[in-house]
């Protein structure tokens, strides 16, 4: 029985370069999505601190209706804080 000699070797080697070059050319035509910051309002009664959950950067809110710009990344956590609304105007 003979052997496939390099003839399978030779197939993967292709296969991968081809799987390489079909990532780069994929990625190649990615767009960057724009990832504003954003301004919250504290609606709270007293003041409210809390801290940033990608960024570790510490916000303070200081009264009721205090508005804050606040990172894109940590944004997300803060729309889960009751006493935070995204403000229509940045101030």
């Amino acid at each position: 029985m003979s052997c496939c000699g390099n003839k399978r070797k030779a197939w993967l080697n292709e296969t991968r370069i081809s799987r390489s070059r079909q990532t780069i050319n994929d990625n190649s035509d990615m767009v960057v999505v724009d990832r504003p910051d954003r301004v919250f309002e504290y609606t709270g009664n007293s003041s409210l601190a809390i801290t940033g959950a990608a960024s570790g950067k510490s916000y303070s809110f200081k009264f009721k209706g205090d508005k804050i710009k606040v990172g894109y990344n940590d944004s997300f956590a803060m729309m889960a804080e009751r006493d935070l609304r995204i403000s229509p105007k940045e101030s």
